[in-house]
């Protein structure tokens, strides 16, 4: 495992829908081109179907692939099971190519929040026909059905769930990467999850993908679950340090530290219909919200639990201001 630190920033596809007076869509390739031109590693879109609405993911990476030249792009997270497979593994092929190579899929499952508001997350599920309890099984198969996808001149399976049997489907777009890194994203710290599906999620990471992304978690929460991950990996006969250790870091910043959590405090509220009248309410006071200094001390201790590939999400209307503030004060600290 490396001990470089990388530093990516979510372009913030919902923002556009909350705040379109201050950062309208077309803003969103502008904050991805002025990253990569401040030193960040990579670019990051939200993503869902139709819960919380925002400008669709995969269209805002094209966006942002037009503008930038260097900066590795990819989706916090993206919800494979509500997409076809064989679509998604030619949108990523595509995708790869068009960035020269600079793409990471970054996958999960969908699920729901109970301080969030908007529909119910299965809605999308039975909207689409499939099943909602079966999700995670569903993406296993999408994942290895993808990187056939990639690689094989035709791909012929029999499965038992929705839109996976085929007979010999091939996708004649290939990537650059041979293949794309998939990662999986997932949060079992967050809500409470019966043991057996913990183990379940985190089996999977460390069975199948190339790295892992999380989010609001403590340090001590992002190890326990990390060295879960890296044990199943050995478990499969892998090695555990070709596994990414990811986290989606929420961060508010200012060089006053009340001003940045207030900002934070109306973005979230906006951002998942919430009435909360201090973060300290919720659970994403585990992240940052406050002067430079707090988010080093916060990354420091992420960095230390294995962590190595931030992506960070501006909880403010300014997104410009707040990413210029972090590239000023805060990556100095790691580069």
């Amino acid at each position: 495992m490396s001990d470089k630190l990388q530093f990516g920033v979510n372009v913030n596809t919902r923002a556009p829908i909350i705040f379109p007076e201050s950062y309208p869509p077309s803003r969103m390739y502008e904050l991805a081109e002025e990253a990569e031109n401040l030193g960040f590693d990579s670019v990051w879109s939200a993503d869902n179907f139709f819960e919380k609405a925002r400008v669709e993911s995969t269209t805002t990476l094209a966006a942002c692939i037009a503008r930038t030249k260097r900066v590795t792009l990819s989706t916090a997270s993206f919800i494979l099971t509500v997409r076809n497979v064989v679509w998604m593994a030619l949108t990523w092929a595509s995708l790869d190519q068009l960035s020269g190579g600079r793409m990471i899929l970054t996958v999960c499952v969908g699920g729901g929040s109970p301080e969030a508001g908007g529909i119910r997350p299965d809605t999308q599920y039975r909207y689409l026909g499939i099943p909602y309890n079966k999700r995670g099984i569903y993406m296993e198969e999408q994942i290895k059905l993808i990187r056939r996808l990639w690689l094989e001149p035709e791909v012929t399976h029999k499965s038992d769930l929705p839109f996976h049997t085929m007979d010999g489907i091939r996708v004649d777009v290939r990537p650059v990467q041979k293949p794309i890194p998939i990662w999986i994203s997932n949060n079992p710290q967050i809500f409470p999850v019966k043991p057996h599906v913990k183990e379940r999620m985190m089996r999977r990471v460390g069975e199948l993908a190339d790295g892992w992304q999380t989010c609001t978690a403590t340090p001590e929460e992002f190890k326990d679950l990390f060295d879960m991950v890296r044990g199943y990996a050995k478990d499969a006969g892998r090695n555990p340090d070709d596994i990414t250790g990811g986290y989606h870091l929420t961060c508010g910043l200012r060089e006053n530290g009340p001003q940045a959590r207030r900002e934070a405090l109306e973005f979230l509220n906006k951002y998942y219909v919430t009435e909360f009248t201090d973060l300290s309410q919720s659970m994403w006071n585990r992240d940052p919200f406050g002067t430079p200094d707090d988010a080093i001390r916060n990354i420091e201790g992420l960095a230390e639990a294995g962590c190595r590939h931030f992506c960070v999400r501006f909880a403010t209307q300014d997104q410009f201001g707040q990413m210029r503030l972090f590239a000023e004060k805060v990556l100095p600290r790691f580069k």
